[in-house]
């Protein structure tokens, strides 16, 4: 005989009312009638089955009917325990109908937040009122198997220990395989959404338990809940720890070590399994020092294990760093459960985000401040004592939100380093690849590790997931596509396809664009066939993710798929995209997007808003009330990449007036500049961002749209060298724009920042119309603008530059003197008689320069790459030379007096003509001015295309030549007398 909940409280109310009559106040006296009818009846615990209760329903109903179980089934529990100690297979049977109802509902608001499309086959979003009953008879089955089990002790110890591979739960999950099934889904995805239920239950477990630990003092142990917190520490630190109330629990620390494992549930973007399901444990080289790239040894090893060796070296902040995509986060995350469910408590982790925190006087403020105010006041707590220990994982250090202000980044190293060098506890940091020169030094106690590609034997483990989560043939598939294109050969002919393949979450996207048809030989062809690199590739996959996300837009019309039964839940169908859209037009939702995108990036945070509807959950991450942020920072990337050229697109447009003259749609130069400032004025335009902006724009409709950019750019440039932003105030403006997105960036930040973003968009612009940019109408300018973008960050233009900036640029004759280049490519540069004395460029790349006639006096060129650079009557007067690759270098008539070389360099340099004597060098240099001014007399004006001899020509002499008289023929006997002048030299 079974107790019902749900009959019995329906038979004590007016039909189904008791959902509205229930409330905390009632709910215990409700519970307390339950057990004496319990023992009225001489029931046992094992009576009551509030899972089958559940599953019996349809899913509309039952997700109204969980809340109210689950806090019955909590109450009986808790009120049985108080009249009588409950047996270890009691309690085990109560607090695992609890937990796994808990993760359950925690699966559904998931499935409901993404709007799956077996949720429209059990009709989810029609009327309570019109559910049809469950009929299925293997669902019925497997309920009345449920509702009969009599847990024993030594099954209740395999429950504890096992978890998910325990019979009790296998039991459970069955069941509720059925009832999904049962409800519109299919098989395969059923069991995804159980498999994920399975990981989230331990943290649901942890919780029930923590809650009633007075009751389930039999359960604590299984849980890690009231273990001495010495264990395996010394002495001292044992009587350290006495002093700690370890006898009592802290349940908001329970609580939050719950939550860390709870999230091994999220669903992994839109699919039906998790993250956990396809997890690769990444690999990692290991670095020498914190000041030194160079790998400690050529071996990997295992990240993890690594890891969790170096917590013993508390003294040490642990610096983990990667590119974009190769899975710190994930790391991050997996890491935080690991610990969090198998090393607790002699380590608690503590998992934070550094781009939600703000800056604040302390270090464990402004941890603080990227938790919930809830959470960090507990936390808080927590670091002032040494026990447990916290594994502190800051995520994102190149995120911080403050990383534009120099000072307060090294204000937050320098705590964070003072910190651990006072406490027990230990701090790791992940971050994409930065320069820590200039915040670090090299006393600070970094231990540095590189995240690598995945290996051969990766691969294998992540294509035996994939087989696991989607289905055999697709996945083989998937597998021969990617060999048979090359792209897992270590010298593939795609070398940046190949490259994306060893990236987890670029492999994941290339997977599920195959699976739909998205990913074929065209694209393969497309990469072979051009240039463009990394940047048309990642485009190209991007603009296929949006084909595959809305179905829009479609190009080439549509590739039918054949999608079997049971196989819906792998592809993209078009339920999936109604769902998403909600009957608005897809090109409206991508404009949503773009807006939104833009919000974020001009934030440089999570942005305040209401959630919509219609906000892809592939792209942007809304979970938490009220703060919209990217689901991942690389597919924030491509978003914000296609919002920029979207809106410099706009500076092209034109429309006809009312006399059909084709005008700019934003004409005024105010405008523009207003435009310009409100687009670019938010910080750095990453060199990602930056090089999709281009792609982006090359791939638009209108065919020179780089020219007309650069006409419409040069505008604000030239504006912008003679402060007449500031002076008209668009600036302020800006800044007005960027405070309400609470972006602290002020006026001279957001001046440098549209210097600095405009200098290279304009750079790209020219390039690619293959124009000649000449910023240096002031000699000074350049020089200018660099000093001027430190206010940014240290070497924010250096650190922008890439290798095809300066391709398209001149440089002659501009004032460099003492700039920072350091590392910069200026490969195919114009520096022709350029001022670059004291200048650092160790390290550059000056491959193909022109730099004849420059002064490059006391210039740091150490290590730097001259191969094919043209040094003629260049002036290397004590230039640094030290390991500098000359390579058919060109240095004839250069001076390289006092130069730092080796002898066997200047014999080389000798024999090309390079002089070392400074007084041969200056006469040369004279005669070579006196040359070039005879020849100017000759020469066009670059600037106005009028000859110079002409201009000097007197007035009734330009009237007679036009008339077509003679001219004297003793006009011109000053410029033969010069001519034969040069002659004899």
């Amino acid at each position: 005989m079974n107790l019902s909940i749900r009959h019995w409280l329906a038979s004590k109310f007016i039909k189904n009312n008791y959902r509205e009559a229930l409330n905390s106040s009632s709910i215990s006296g409700l519970s307390l009638r339950i057990i004496n009818e319990i023992e009225d009846k001489s029931l046992t615990c094992f009576d009551i089955c509030s899972l089958a209760e559940i599953l019996e329903l349809p899913i509309r109903l039952a997700c109204l009917e969980i809340p109210v179980i689950i806090q019955l089934t909590q109450s009986l529990l808790s009120n049985s325990s108080q009249k009588k100690p409950l047996k270890r297979n009691e309690g085990t049977w109560q607090v695992f109908q609890i937990a796994y109802l808990l993760a359950l509902l925690q699966i559904l608001e998931q499935e409901i937040h993404l709007k799956k499309p077996w949720l429209n086959r059990a009709m989810f979003w029609s009327d309570v009122e019109i559910c049809f009953p469950l009929t299925d008879g293997t669902l019925q089955a497997l309920l009345k198997t449920l509702q009969g089990v009599k847990l024993t002790d030594t099954q209740a110890e395999q429950a504890l220990l096992l978890m998910g591979d325990s019979f009790l739960v296998q039991q459970m999950n069955s069941a509720t395989v059925a009832w999904l099934k049962a409800n519109g889904a299919e098989e395969t995805e059923a069991k995804l959404m159980v498999q994920r239920l399975s990981h989230a239950l331990p943290g649901h477990l942890l919780e029930v338990i923590a809650q009633n630990a007075a009751g389930l003092a039999q359960l604590q142990k299984f849980v890690r809940l009231q273990v001495n917190y010495t264990s395996g520490t010394t002495t001292a630190a044992s009587h350290l720890a006495s002093d700690v109330h370890t006898s009592k629990i802290d349940l908001h620390c329970e609580q939050y070590r719950a939550s860390l494992i709870k999230f091994l549930a999220e669903p992994l973007f839109l699919e039906s399994f998790s993250l956990k399901d396809i997890y690769v444990p990444p690999k990692g080289l290991v670095f020498d020092t914190n000041s030194q790239y160079e790998p400690k040894t050529v071996q990997l090893v295992d990240l993890t294990t690594w890891l969790l060796q170096e917590l013993e070296n508390s003294g040490n902040i642990t610096f983990i760093e990667a590119l974009s995509g190769y899975g710190k986060t994930s790391f991050c995350q997996m890491l935080a459960a690991k610990v969090a469910q198998e090393i607790y408590p002699s380590w608690m982790p503590i998992l934070i985000k550094l781009r939600d925190v703000s800056e604040c006087n302390t270090f464990i403020e402004t941890l603080c401040s990227g938790l919930p105010l809830y959470l960090s006041i507990h936390l808080a707590q927590w670091l002032k004592h040494e026990y447990p220990r916290c594994l502190i994982i800051l995520d994102g250090f190149d995120e911080l939100p403050f990383t534009t202000n120099k000072i307060l980044k090294t204000k937050f190293i320098e705590q964070l380093v003072n910190f651990q060098s006072q406490s027990q506890h230990k701090v790791v940091l992940t971050s994409r690849p930065i320069d820590l020169t200039d915040i670090t030094d090299e006393t600070t106690p970094l231990r540095r590790i590189k995240m690598q590609p995945l290996e051969q034997e990766q691969l294998r483990i992540w294509f035996q997931n994939w087989i696991a989560v989607q289905s055999a043939p697709i996945s083989q598939n998937f597998f021969m596509f990617l060999k048979q294109a090359g792209l897992f050969s270590g010298k593939s002919k795609l070398p940046e396809l190949a490259a994306l393949v060893r990236q987890p979450l670029m492999l994941y996207l290339l997977g599920i664009l195959y699976r739909d048809g998205l990913l074929e030989d065209d694209i393969i062809e497309l990469a072979s066939s051009r240039q463009n690199g990394g940047a048309f590739i990642m485009w190209e996959i991007y603009q296929r993710l949006n084909r595959w996300l809305l179905g829009y837009p479609l190009i080439g019309g549509i590739k039918p798929i054949l999608i079997r039964e049971g196989t819906a839940h792998i592809h993209r169908t078009q339920d999936a995209i109604i769902n998403l859209l909600q009957n608005h037009h897809p090109k409206d939702v991508h404009t949503q997007m773009l807006s939104l995108a833009l919000k974020i990036l001009h934030s440089q945070q999570h942005i305040k808003s209401e959630a919509s509807d219609i906000l892809p959950a592939f792209y942007f991450d809304n979970y938490t009330p009220n703060k919209i942020k990217f689901s991942h920072p690389k597919l924030g990337e491509l978003l914000c990449a296609d919002a920029i050229a979207t809106q410099l697109k706009l500076l092209t447009q034109r429309q006809r007036n009312d006399y059909g003259e084709s005008n700019f749609i934003i004409d005024n130069h105010t405008s523009i500049a207003q435009h310009i400032y409100n687009l670019l004025g938010y910080g750095i335009i990453s060199s990602e961002i930056g090089e999709l902006v281009i792609e982006a724009l090359r791939q638009s409709e209108l065919k020179d749209i780089f020219s007309v950019l650069c006409d419409r750019l040069l505008i604000v440039w030239h504006g912008y060298c003679q402060g007449r932003w500031l002076d008209e105030l668009v600036v302020h403006n800006a800044r007005n724009y960027y405070k309400n997105l609470e972006n602290p960036l002020n006026v001279e930040q957001i001046n440098a920042a549209v210097g600095l973003n405009l200098f290279f968009l304009l750079c790209d612009c020219h390039r690619m119309s293959k124009r000649i940019f000449s910023p240096c109408h002031n000699p000074q300018v350049l020089a200018q603008l660099i000093s001027r973008t430190n206010i940014l960050a240290p070497n924010a233009f250096s650190e922008r530059a890439n290798r095809k900036t300066f391709t398209a640029l001149n440089l002659s004759n501009a004032d460099l003197t003492q700039i920072s280049l350091a590392g910069v490519s200026l490969e195919g540069a114009n520096l022709t008689g350029a001022k670059l004395t004291g200048a650092n460029l160790a390290c550059s790349n000056l491959n193909s320069a022109n730099l004849t006639g420059a002064d490059l006096t006391g210039a740091n060129l150490e290590r730097a790459n001259l191969t094919n650079t043209n040094l003629s009557v260049a002036n290397l007067e004590c230039a640094n030379l030290t390991g500098t690759r000359l390579t058919s270098t060109i240095l004839t008539n250069a001076c390289l007096y006092n130069a730092i070389l080796s002898e066997l360099d200047k014999e080389a340099v000798s024999l090309q003509g390079a002089m070392f004597a400074p007084e041969e060098y200056r006469a040369l240099k004279n005669i070579l001015a006196h040359q070039s001014k005879l020849e100017g007399s000759y020469t066009s004006d670059s600037t106005t295309g009028t000859n110079i001899w002409l201009n000097s020509t007197p007035e009734i002499g330009m009237i007679e030549s036009i008339e077509g008289e003679m001219l004297p023929e003793d006009l011109y006997e000053d410029e033969v007398d010069d001519e034969t002048f040069i002659g004899t030299y």
